[in-house]
């Protein structure tokens, strides 16, 4: 009896142990955290004509932000401020010539302009002002 008993409080803690590392494993970081564009000036975006997912990256290392725009690939540098505030600044990209730069235009636009964020862990969206969500992203493992 001792046994079973030792056996079932065993596999209770084992349970409660994963249990608490899915939970600390779920969200992200808002840096070093690979950030899926899902939205964009209150629409839905999905993976662009070249079958790749616009994203960004935020390296706290060297205070650079990178992405994929929709054609081509991007990067700058950023500061984050108190308030959820950030500044996006000397942002730069290739200059290859896709078919369609409707989503890569806006979407560097919204980079342009953005002043604040807001971040729960597994989403993050880009604003300005008091406005709607700009750009809205979700962490990619």
């Amino acid at each position: 009896m001792k046994k079973v008993t030792l056996s079932l409080l065993t596999l209770a803690l084992v349970s409660v142990g994963c249990n608490t590392a899915k939970k600390t494993t779920a969200t992200a970081s808002l840096e070093g955290t690979k950030w899926k564009l899902t939205e964009l000036n209150g629409k839905p975006v999905s993976k662009t004509q070249m079958g790749k997912d616009v994203y960004l990256q935020l390296d706290a290392k060297d205070h650079r932000i990178s992405g994929f725009s929709g054609c081509n690939g991007f990067g700058g540098t950023y500061t984050l401020k108190e308030g959820s505030r950030i500044e996006l600044s000397q942002l730069m990209g290739t200059l290859m010539a896709c078919p369609d730069l409707d989503t890569e235009t806006a979407f560097l636009e919204v980079l342009r302009t953005v002043d604040n964020y807001n971040h729960n862990g597994k989403t993050l969206q880009l604003n300005k002002a008091r406005m709607a969500p700009l750009a809205k992203f979700e962490a990619v493992k």
